[in-house]
C-alpha cells in the first residue's frame, strides 16, 4: 500500500498530493518543533526547512521527542533532518543552525508557504510575524509553558497579526519560560499536534481556525478565544519594525543557566582553521572542531563558537565581560 493510502482515504486524492507540492519552514525543532516536523514529515509536505540555534542538551530529552542521548551536544537542526531523513526519504529536507535575526530572517523565510512556529522566545516570533505582513504568507503561532499552550494560525491581511493581540514583545521576566515554571512533555505533543493539524488545513487548502485556541491540560481546560477585530497600525500600513532593526552585537544571560550568549547581526561565517590555533594558544587546552560549532575551554568558561558568528559561554561571566572576550578574540 502507499505510504499515505490512509491518509488520502480522508484527504481525498486532489488534497493529499497538493501536500507534495508545499514548501514549509520549521522555526525551533525543540519541544514544539519536534513534534510539527514529524507529523508534516510523515505526512508528506514536499519539502521542509529546518530551522534551528541551539545544541542538543540532556534537559531537552524529557520532552523533544526526535533526539537521544546520542545526538548530545550536536546541532538540533542537523539531527533532525537526519531523523526525519529515515522517517521519510522521499521528501526534501534542508538543516539550516542558524540564529534568526533581523539580518537574515528575509533570506531564510522566503519563499514557503507556510511557516511553522516552534521557536521558544518573542523575538523569533515577531520576526516572523513581520515576515508574514511583508509577504502574505501563513504562520502559525505555537507556544507551550507548564501544561498551558496556545494554538493560533495567523495570516495577514486576512486575518489580524500578532501584534494586534500583542503590541511589543513582552520585556524579559514579565513572562514565564520553561526554566522558570517547567513544561510537561505531553502538553507539548497535544498543542504541536493540534498547531501540525492547523498546518495540513492550509497545505491542502482548507481555512483554518482563526480563533486561538488555549489549553491548559493538567486542569482539563480549553478556551476559544476570539482575536481582535481591529487591524493593528502595523499589519494594516505593512510596518515591518522588527525586520528592519539593526544591531550588530548582542549579549545575554543564560536563562536558568549560569553563562552567556553572544548574537551577531548579520551572521557571519568563523573561520574555525584559523580560529582554532589562536584560541588554543591563548588558552593553553585543546579546541575541537565538530560541524558547525568549535569548543574548548578558556579558564573555568566553557565556550562553543557557531558558524554563524554565535557564541556559548557557560561558566562565571557577565554579558560586558563576554562582549569584551568576543570582541578580543572573535572580533566584531
Amino acid at each position: 500500500m502507499s505510504r499515505y493510502s490512509k491518509q488520502r482515504i480522508f484527504l481525498g486524492r486532489e488534497a493529499d498530493a497538493l501536500l507534495r507540492t508545499k514548501r514549509v519552514a520549521v522555526v525551533g525543532l525543540g519541544a514544539l518543533g519536534s513534534v510539527i516536523a514529524p507529523w508534516l514529515a510523515r505526512a508528506g509536505v514536499g519539502h521542509l526547512t529546518l530551522i534551528d540555534r541551539d545544541l542538543v542538551e540532556r534537559s531537552n530529552l524529557q520532552r523533544q521527542l526526535l533526539y537521544t542521548e546520542d545526538d548530545l551536544g550536536q546541532p538540533k537542526a542537523e539531527v533532525a533532518m537526519a531523523r526525519l531523513s529515515r522517517a521519510n526519504p522521499e521528501i526534501g529536507l534542508q538543516a539550516m543552525v542558524a540564529d534568526l535575526t533581523s539580518g537574515n530572517t528575509r533570506e531564510l523565510l522566503s519563499g514557503f508557504d507556510l511557516i511553522c512556529d516552534g521557536t521558544d522566545n518573542f523575538e523569533a516570533r515577531f520576526l516572523i510575524n513581520d515576515m508574514a505582513i511583508l509577504t502574505g504568507t501563513p504562520w502559525i503561532y505555537t507556544g507551550a509553558i507548564g501544561a498551558e499552550g496556545v494554538v493560533w494560525p495567523i495570516c495577514p491581511p486576512h486575518t489580524p497579526c500578532l501584534r494586534c493581540l500583542i503590541e511589543e514583545p513582552p520585556a524579559f521576566g514579565d513572562v514565564d519560560t520553561c526554566d522558570t515554571a517547567g513544561v510537561l512533555g505531553p502538553a507539548v505533543g497535544v498543542i504541536a499536534s493540534w498547531a501540525s493539524m492547523e498546518a495540513l488545513k492550509i497545505l491542502t487548502g482548507k481555512a483554518p481556525a482563526r480563533k486561538l485556541v488555549r489549553f491548559n491540560l493538567w486542569e482539563d481546560e480549553r478556551q476559544i478565544l476570539h482575536p481582535p477585530k481591529s487591524r493593528c497600525p502595523y499589519c494594516t500600513a505593512k510596518i515591518t519594525e522588527f525586520l528592519d532593526s539593526r544591531w550588530t552585537m548582542k549579549a545575554s544571560e543564560l536563562c536558568g543557566l549560569e553563562g552567556v550568549q553572544i548574537r551577531v547581526n548579520p551572521p557571519g561565517r568563523l573561520d574555525f582553521d584559523a580560529l582554532q590555533p589562536r584560541l588554543e594558544a591563548r588558552s593553553g587546552r585543546e579546541w575541537k572542531q565538530r560541524g558547525m560549532t568549535l569548543k574548548g575551554y578558556e579558564g573555568a568558561w566553557d565556550i562553543t563558537l557557531f558558524r554563524d558568528g554565535r557564541a556559548l559561554i557557560h561558566g562565571a561571566i557577565t554579558p560586558e565581560r563576554a562582549r569584551s572576550w568576543y570582541t578580543e578574540v572573535v572580533g566584531c
